[in-house]
């Protein structure tokens, strides 16, 4: 059976949420990062957090925080912290979600396996929200980012740049559910609008239970 390990993204700046700590945005009443871990603990097998500054701020979740060896090339830095984590752990595939995705499905993994492959709803990509073979997506990236330089930094710092290496199969959900599940919240107007998404996700959370 394999072994599937979850990566929490979260170490983004949050430019056009004025800088806030998007992790602790809340929905309904619960941090973002909640949401998010609360899928990923029905899903895999463990978890860890990929994000910058103090670490404590997360210590409340119980799972290893993950700091960035690279800088300035994007979300990239943490998916390989969290790459070398789930290899020296022994895991075969890593599920990685940006934390201001609150509302991933329940059966993601069983919808993305085989890896590699990431999320697709109607036109709109998710390369973030993605299944990555360890080892094989280990090494790629590993060399992706040492290849970086100046003049090829846009398209090196990519993910779908990694996904088409490892030849990433899109995964499409639109025919699964009436609204995107990976909306995620880049602006005050998006966290106003997914406020109501939380509530009616978390009643129907309630009646399935």
């Amino acid at each position: 059976m394999l072994k599937i390990a979850g990566l929490v993204l979260a170490g983004g700046q949050g430019s056009r949420m004025h800088y806030a700590d998007k992790a602790f945005m809340e929905i309904d009443h619960k941090p973002c990062i909640d949401w998010v871990i609360t899928r990923l603990e029905q899903q895999c097998a463990s978890i860890a957090i990929s994000a910058n500054g103090n670490p404590k701020r997360f210590d409340v979740w119980g799972y290893p925080v993950l700091a960035d060896t690279y800088c300035n090339v994007g979300p990239l830095a943490g998916l390989l912290s969290g790459l070398e984590w789930a290899e020296a752990a022994g895991f075969d595939a890593l599920l990685s979600i940006p934390v201001d995705t609150p509302f991933i499905p329940q059966n993601l993994v069983s919808s993305l396996l085989p890896a590699p492959s990431y999320a697709v709803y109607a036109e709109q990509r998710h390369s973030l929200v993605a299944l990555w073979p360890v080892i094989q997506a280990r090494a790629s990236l590993a060399a992706q980012l040492a290849s970086i330089t100046e003049p090829n930094r846009k398209q090196t710092t990519r993910v779908c740049t990694l996904a088409s290496a490892l030849n990433a199969q899109a995964i499409d959900f639109s025919h699964l559910y009436p609204f995107d599940p990976f909306v995620n919240i880049n602006t005050p107007e998006d966290l106003q609008k997914v406020q109501t998404l939380g509530q009616v996700q978390a009643g129907s959370d309630d009646r399935g239970a």
